[in-house]
């Protein structure tokens, strides 16, 4: 095959794509155009990096249910090979704040916690969530999860006590329990009674190991804006310092209609590390210390001051544990906090080269008192662009360095540390300029796609592809990143994400990446332009 030949390849549908030897000739794309408007986006991942399940249910529930579609217009709801999940209102459907469209997404699996993923769409704008699966045979080491049943009345009460613990019949490994008294109503977010067959989970994460304590709880150790208890005023945002674990509860029907809150506070209580620090005192937790507690909604995007819970001695096991107690079904985190800034520093990017440059620069934020790194992460730094820094430490001077280094392909012509900021303060929000005259633009690619019609005809647009979404990864590697997206009306692109004299794979996807039945693998990318020009008498009038 001619290296030129790969796009012909990803715009068309042949009998086999392995053989494209003449891609053009006869042969038109015959697929719907993909719904653009009110697009969801689930992204799955599994925390422990297994292999995510091949054999899976997927159900949409919820208020609007009926009306939840595919990107191209269908009820054929399935998870593509990549293991996420693409579905949409109906095109018949006007979406508006004053009248959110409502439903849930669920996906179940053998030997996997079921997803239930109540979602709100107010807008047209494409939204994208990242969801773990988590398997209950092979969790993350930091986590244990568990399930069981129950049931309760039309009205929501429970008709008998639901208990259930984690791990319970492994003795080596921390256990959390949660239990729901008989009598206790449950109501969703609307404030409608959850009755019928019941599904209680529970995930518990431990302290157990210092380095990645806070990988699988909300926030990653961070909780942002903090509302404070009773109506106190908020504490703002907090990251971890120590922390004693986490424990999720979560509640719902055979509708999959979710439980928010209970009627009376759910006793909970989780086993500790007795190395865990008490971030008040500075010793190892003991008997009768209290631990705050947080709790986390992931619906509402939400962080809550609790009640404390209360460091106590098991008598059954000896071990200690804590126990709290759980108003609704939420996240919960024990753990001590340090005040750090919503916001601040911020940089402006000035006398930078680059402008539309679609690759983003390795920036590390140095403690000037110290020299130590206390972030990093990539940034965009076209010209005039902003940085801004958050949930950094109080009272500190920081400097931001930036690197000719990007998250495509690595080091730059000039490699190393470029520029470095002068010392400013933490949450100082005001934007404190940064020179990027040094750093050298990087080779561009082009790609045209140019459709040609014979004498006496003209192109016809509308027949068109709608758009062509195209990824890549370095040959063989399978790790796909976005690279264009092609319209009807645009197509002239440019792209910064790939270099001279390197193999790739290509995919391509006229679905709006709901499927990737379009591949090329080990592409050799030896020009920095590519016009494809395309005689297709199909797409002309």
């Amino acid at each position: 095959m001619k290296r030129r030949n790969l796009l012909y390849c990803l715009i068309v549908v042949a009998a086999s794509i392995d053989s494209c030897h003449n891609p053009l000739d006869g042969i038109q794309l015959r697929v719907k155009d993909p719904i653009q408007a009110g697009v969801v986006e689930y992204r799955f991942y599994d925390p422990a990096g297994n292999s995510l399940p091949q054999n899976n249910q997927v159900v949409v529930a919820g208020p609007d249910a009926s009306q939840v579609v595919t990107t191209l217009n269908t009820t054929r709801y399935k998870i593509n090979s990549d293991g996420n999940l693409l579905l949409a209102a109906s095109p018949a459907v006007a979406l508006s704040a004053q009248k959110p469209f409502r439903f849930t997404a669920v996906v179940a699996a053998d030997d996997y916690l079921t997803v239930v993923q109540p979602t709100t769409l107010t807008n047209s704008n494409r939204v994208t969530r990242y969801i773990r699966r988590i398997n209950l045979l092979k969790p993350p080491r930091t986590l244990t999860a568990a399930r069981t049943t129950g049931r309760a009345g039309t009205d929501g009460t429970v008709s008998a006590v639901i208990k259930l613990t984690t791990a319970e019949q492994t003795k080596t490994v921390d256990q959390a329990t949660v239990t729901i008294q008989s009598g206790t109503k449950l109501t969703d977010r609307d404030g409608q009674p959850v009755g019928g067959s019941l599904t209680m989970s529970v995930i518990h994460t431990n302290a157990r190991t210092t380095s990645d304590a806070t990988s699988q709880v909300p926030g990653g150790g961070i909780l942002s804006y903090v509302n404070g208890r009773n109506g106190s005023p908020s504490p703002g945002t907090l990251r971890v310092s120590s922390i004693a674990g986490s424990m999720t509860v979560e509640v719902y029907n055979e509708l999959y209609q979710l439980a928010t809150k209970f009627s009376q506070p759910v006793p909970w209580s989780m086993e500790l590390n007795p190395a865990t620090v008490n971030g008040k005192t500075g010793r190892a937790v003991q008997v009768g210390d209290s631990i705050p507690l947080y709790s986390y909604d992931a619906f509402a995007n939400r962080w809550q001051e609790e009640v404390p819970g209360v460091v106590r001695r098991n008598a059954q096991t000896g071990n200690l544990e804590y126990q709290a107690l759980a108003p609704s079904a939420a996240a919960y985190v024990a753990t001590w906090t340090e005040s750090v800034c919503d916001v601040g520093p911020v940089f402006k990017i000035v006398s930078s080269k680059l402008n539309n440059v679609d690759v983003n620069y390795l920036c590390k934020l140095i403690d000037v008192a110290t020299g130590a790194q206390v972030g990093g992460f990539y940034a965009n730094v076209n010209n005039g662009s902003v940085i801004r820094v958050y949930n950094q430490a109080r009272g500190r001077q920081l400097k931001l360095q930036i690197y000719d280094e990007t998250d495509a392909w690595g080091k730059g012509s000039k490699g190393g540390l470029i520029a470095e900021s002068v010392k400013v303060a933490t949450c100082n929000e005001t934007p404190i300029p940064l020179s990027l005259s040094e750093l050298p633009v990087p080779p561009v690619m082009k790609l045209e796609f140019y459709f040609s019609c014979p004498g006496g005809m003209k192109l016809d647009e509308s027949a068109l592809p709608a758009e062509i979404r195209t990824q890549y990864s370095l040959s063989g590697q399978d790790e796909w990143r976005d690279l264009i997206i092609a319209t009807r009306t645009q197509r002239k692109v440019a792209s910064y994400k790939l270099q001279l004299g390197k193999t790739y794979d290509f995919r391509a996807s006229t679905d709006g990446g709901a499927s990737w039945p379009l591949r090329q693998n080990d592409y050799l990318v030896d020009k920095p332009e590519w016009v494809l020009k395309i005689k297709a008498e199909m797409y002309c009038k």
